[in-house]
């Protein structure tokens, strides 16, 4: 049996708190210290739910609350300390076949045995999730493309995460160890750093990875939150 989807209402509730949990407090590090608590209580399988309760206060009206947020990514970009979600590596054996249903459940470290992972942080980790095989079912582009620019958007709130985040990119654009990102997947990060470090519109941003061809028409959906 697949877990429920959050309601949209549950969503909130969790931005809601999320939000009040940074504004307790003024310190950058304690701020820090709650965005990674809230990842490690999800779960390393339920970073997608992270980028969801993410995606709300990035959606609301709150300029606020997507600065403080934006400012604690900045803060992480700058001790190299992203709060991040692993994927498989994209040269995995033993993924379940596509479109086969698989229980939430067996998704855990013990099925995926020695898989290679890495942690990757929340742009990072939209990209391979739409370009890469990994243990879940693609993201699409529509999909990819509305959740990406969306992201942008709030971290842009950030002098330090509109600065350093395409930095990072860029330099993870050039690391071919590890077998974390294919060829077509540096080729894109490296095309999202150019284009952020540029100015260019979010919208825009996210278009220059949305070119290379997309594996599946299955997508995660984010509205409605």
């Amino acid at each position: 049996m697949t877990e429920p989807l959050p309601t949209p209402d549950a969503l909130r509730t969790a931005a809601d708190r999320l939000v009040s949990a940074l504004s307790a407090h003024s310190d950058p590090e304690y701020r820090l210290a709650v965005l990674k608590r809230l990842v490690r209580r999800l779960g390393e399988e339920q970073y997608p739910l992270f980028l969801r309760i993410v995606g709300v206060v990035a959606e609301s009206d709150d300029e606020r609350a997507q600065r403080l947020l934006a400012d604690t990514f900045g803060t992480a970009l700058r001790r190299m300390d992203l709060p991040g979600g692993a994927l498989s590596s994209w040269g995995a054996t033993g993924l379940p076949e596509h479109g086969a249903p698989v229980a939430a459940s067996a998704l855990s470290g013990h099925f995926f045995g020695a898989t290679p992972r890495r942690m990757l942080g929340p742009v990072e980790y939209l990209v391979v999730w739409h370009l890469q095989r990994t243990q879940r079912t693609a993201l699409s582009v529509e999909g990819f493309q509305a959740s990406l620019a969306r992201m942008i958007t709030m971290l842009n709130r950030s002098e330090d995460a509109r600065r350093l985040y395409p930095q990072k990119l860029a330099a993870d654009a050039q690391n071919e160890l590890e077998g974390a990102y294919t060829r077509a997947t540096r080729e894109r990060l490296a095309a999202i750093a150019a284009a952020w470090a540029a100015g260019e519109s979010p919208e825009r941003v996210a278009a220059a990875a949305a070119d290379a061809p997309a594996t599946t028409a299955h997508d995660w959906v984010l509205r409605d939150l």
